[in-house]
């Protein structure tokens, strides 16, 4: 019970924070120009590489760590604190370079102001890691709808006094500052002048290969963004962000949700009877709602774009259409890894990520050779093979076959939901 009760909440936080972005964007779509969102994106290619492994996998760590919480919590600020500190410097140092690889200087200046994003959010992590272990997604959704609101509203002045990108920059930096000070205020948490190094090792040996399977998982996930970038320039990314940003802000946002509260909720079920039952209801809940959603979005996409965006966004709708495939696919399979780490097979699951990495990445270059289209039409291709292996290996794990996971898609499956839903309703 406590499970779907975190799962309804960080929904309703995440999708409110979803709806919110939407919203900003469809008045700073009209405010700004494609190639100004590019340059914001260029920074936050870098941005979510580097904050993939920025702390060392230490927040993970401190979620899934069994005993000594404040101990295990203690560590993790410590690490966070220094590490925040330390890609600051680095992002100061390479701004250059990440201007010079994107071919855009005028990325640089911005690249460098939000470099100091690092040391506000990590001074954070700790807080948001304690909240999602404690299951207290209720609390936790006033300092994620404080982001979304703060950065959309502050953007949105900025840019309709003349900023231009600028506006998107201290948009994202005001954000994130307010969803610091929430975080400290909602959890009571506090460090403490203390470093316990018995668990430094420990919690790092988790951590590495949770950083390796996040590091991955931002190649596989994000390469998109850093190949259109690269090889067709700001305008075709920034029209290429609008699109995503829409299955993103559907799609992909009861994906995350769900994969919040079930890592979380499978790392607390050890034996395999119990974690199949869960991965497979997992499954059909997802399903029913992400499956309809991507479909929806295929067939309205022009309609979409025209309302949302504009007439100057048209070019993004066969963009969206192959990224709803993509999103549809992807929430399919994105819970079997949440599976892999919550039985303590970050080594697999990392492995995994390489292989699709590998398929994907060189794809990709030949795709942005031809347009900005053919690179989320062969996204969405690729990510057909990676998630049918995925969940091949889930099955062998917790020793299921094809009809039972095929189940979770039928009618039985669906009307079960639909009782268990109208039974917690009365």
């Amino acid at each position: 019970m406590s499970t779907m009760k975190a799962a309804v909440w960080a929904f309703a936080a995440t999708a409110g924070t979803r709806v919110i972005t939407l919203l900003g964007l469809t008045i700073l779509a009209r405010l700004l120009a494609p190639a100004e969102f590019g340059l914001l994106a260029f920074a936050l290619v870098y941005i979510t590489y580097a904050e993939t492994i920025g702390d060392l996998g230490t927040a993970t760590a401190l979620i899934y760590w069994p005993e000594r919480r404040d101990d295990a919590a203690q560590m993790t600020f410590v690490t966070n604190a220094v590490m925040g500190l330390l890609w600051c410097a680095i992002t100061l140092a390479l701004a250059p370079f990440i201007a010079a690889f994107f071919e855009s200087p005028a990325a640089m200046p911005i690249i460098r102001v939000l470099a100091f994003g690092f040391v506000i959010k990590f001074l954070g992590n700790t807080h948001d890691a304690l909240a999602q272990k404690d299951l207290r997604f209720r609390a936790r959704a006033i300092p994620e709808v404080g982001l979304a609101l703060t950065k959309a509203a502050l953007s949105i002045a900025l840019a309709a006094a003349g900023f231009g990108a600028w506006s998107l920059v201290w948009g994202h930096l005001g954000g994130l500052t307010l969803w610091t000070i929430g975080m400290w205020i909602i959890v009571p948490w506090r460090p403490r002048v203390a470093f316990p190094r018995d668990l430094f090792a420990p919690m790092l040996r988790y951590g590495r290969g949770i950083v390796g399977v996040n590091v991955l998982a931002a190649i596989v996930h994000h390469a998109d963004l850093a190949i259109v970038g690269r090889m067709l320039g700001a305008t075709a990314l920034g029209l290429y962000q609008i699109a995503y940003k829409i299955p993103e802000a559907t799609i992909t946002v009861v994906m995350w949700v769900v994969s919040k509260v079930l890592f979380p909720a499978f790392a607390k079920l050890r034996g395999e009877d119990e974690l199949r039952a869960a991965y497979l209801k997992a499954l059909t809940y997802v399903s029913i709602v992400t499956i309809p959603m991507a479909a929806g979005l295929c067939i309205a996409a022009k309609p979409v774009v025209r309302v949302f965006f504009g007439a100057k966004w048209l070019e993004a709708v066969p963009i969206l259409q192959w990224l709803a495939v993509y999103a549809g696919l992807r929430s399919i399979g994105t819970h079997a890894g949440d599976i892999l780490k919550a039985t303590g097979r970050s080594g697999l699951l990392a492995k995994l990520g390489v292989l699709k990495a590998a398929l994907l990445l060189p794809a990709l270059v030949l795709a942005a050779r031809v347009d900005v289209v053919t690179v989320a039409m062969t996204l969405a291709a690729v990510t057909a093979v990676t998630v049918a292996i995925n969940i091949g290996v889930v099955m062998h794990i917790l020793r299921f076959g094809i009809g039972e996971f095929l189940g979770a898609f039928g009618p039985k499956a669906i009307a079960g939901v639909f009782h268990d839903v109208l039974r917690r309703a009365k």
